[in-house]
């Protein structure tokens, strides 16, 4: 039975909502890192409590349904087009990568959030010199870089297409 292909226009409205769906996520996520940083200068509790709660804010809505939306239209690009979603390697990075991004951010960001601010909010300023407070804010940082480096790549394997097509002999083996 032949795949379902989508005419042009549909395929360019679906590449547009793909590409603005990645480029909120990416300006999401440069977002919550440069806030992340400026936190660390906060001079009061007010100005953590707020910068904090910003940065939970871009995380529930720029990086969460931007990531949701890059993840569909993807997949429905993959699987809607000439490049399948298991016919390219680099549509298989794509797709891993973006599933273990997303993972990070269900399994570990959300918490870490919680942390950060339940701590700032018991504790105030003095929260900044705790050493478990300076450890979670790092992994969010470190996080934050990751997932920017893990969209750049993205993008970039995008229009380069490295590695290749899947040998149909190496599906066929695993099966």
């Amino acid at each position: 039975m032949a795949r379902k292909k989508i005419n042009l226009t549909k395929k360019n409205i679906l590449v547009s909502i793909h590409v603005l769906a990645v480029c909120a996520w990416f300006g999401g996520t440069l977002s919550l890192i440069l806030l992340g940083f400026y936190l660390k200068n906060a001079q009061n509790s007010k100005q953590l409590i707020y910068s904090l709660s910003s940065m939970h804010i871009i995380d529930e809505n720029l990086l969460k349904y931007p990531a949701l939306a890059t993840l569909i239209t993807g997949i429905l690009l993959s699987i809607w087009t000439q490049w399948g979603l298991v016919k390219y390697y680099w549509v298989v990075i794509k797709l891993v990568l973006t599933i273990f991004v997303i993972f990070l951010g269900i399994f570990f960001l959300n918490d870490w959030f919680s942390y950060l601010v339940k701590t700032a909010e018991q504790i105030g300023i003095s929260a900044l010199d705790e050493s478990t407070f300076k450890s979670t804010w790092l992994s969010i940082i470190i996080t934050g870089v990751f997932n920017l480096s893990c969209l750049a790549f993205m993008t970039f394997i995008t229009y380069f297409k490295p590695f290749g097509k899947i040998k149909k002999n190496k599906i066929m083996a695993e099966h």
